[in-house]
């Protein structure tokens, strides 16, 4: 099954595994695991077991990211040893959604993504993620997806918050308080990229080359192979000048915090062009200078 039809295999419950197997030797009975992390609790001086399926689907989560192999009811971390980090484990998840084909069920969590992108791209704003309630929002992506999951459509209104928990944890959405929605900046995961290119500081790039480098590492952004077959399939393709709402976004969002910062000289014919935003007072660039590292 597939990493968004296990909602209780959360982000959080998924590294607690793998740090409990590596703290216990490298391997670990599956009901051992259950018992540690679900141990159940007392009510009216009798125990009470709480629901299994809360730690259950850790496990699975895991082992369908190919993050934990299974012998039996033996779970044990498929490279030997844990990331030493939470930053570090949701880099390797990130690494394993990047690298997941159409067809690999795990593929549709960046398959959707890139789908918002590109239709951010097609309607160069963001404002209609807030005006369509989730079951709208999972019928459109669902249609812009191609196959489907073993219980069905591939996108569904159940799947929806997981997805959005998978998104926050890789640092691809912001939560809106009162909103029911996240804003899908992808801000923090591009300065952690930036900071796993190894670039250093002072960095100048041509804004070419650096939109290449982000669509090499976040394939689910403009010109990304993720992207890019998110546009094919819906028969449309913007102008390769002007960026998509989320990647501009994301780029603002990046030069706020100092990460980069983005520069018009000279001749402005390569120059290009963020998405519309009133606040904003320079809208294309020509080049990116990287400030800072990025993420730790």
């Amino acid at each position: 099954m597939s990493v968004l039809s296990r909602p209780n295999g959360t982000p959080e419950r998924v590294w607690s595994l793998i740090g409990g197997i590596s703290a216990l030797g490298g391997d670990l009975e599956r009901e051992d695991f259950v018992a540690l992390l679900n141990p159940g609790y007392t009510r009216a001086g009798q125990p009470v077991k709480a629901a299994s399926t809360l730690a259950s689907e850790g496990p699975g989560v895991a082992t369908a990211l190919g993050l934990v192999t299974r012998d039996g009811t033996r779970l044990s971390l498929a490279s030997g040893h844990a990331p030493p980090t939470v930053a570090a484990f949701m880099d390797d998840v990130h690494d394993v959604l990047c690298r997941a084909e159409t067809g690999d069920l795990n593929s549709v969590i960046l398959e959707t993504y890139a789908w918002l992108v590109a239709e951010s791209h097609r309607r160069q704003d963001l404002g209609w993620l807030f005006d369509v309630g989730q079951k709208t929002f999972a019928d459109m992506a669902d249609a812009a997806l191609v196959g489907e999951d073993e219980d069905g459509r591939l996108m569904n209104p159940t799947k929806v918050p997981a997805w959005r928990r998978w998104l926050r944890a890789l640092g691809l959405g912001v939560p809106m308080p009162d909103k029911g929605v996240d804003f899908p900046s992808p801000g923090r995961r591009l300065a952690i990229e930036i900071r796993r290119e190894g670039v250093a500081p002072a960095t100048e790039f041509a804004a070419e080359d650096f939109i290449r480098l982000v669509a090499r590492r976040c394939p689910y952004l403009d010109r990304g192979r993720l992207f890019s077959q998110a546009c094919q399939r819906a028969g449309w393709s913007g102008s390769p000048r002007n960026l998509s709402a989320v990647l501009s976004c994301g780029l603002r969002d990046l030069e706020l915090e100092g990460i980069v910062a983005l520069r018009l000289s000279g001749d402005s014919a390569n120059a290009l062009s963020l998405a519309a935003d009133p606040a904003a007072l320079q809208p294309t660039f020509n080049s990116v200078v990287v400030l800072a590292g990025g993420d730790e």
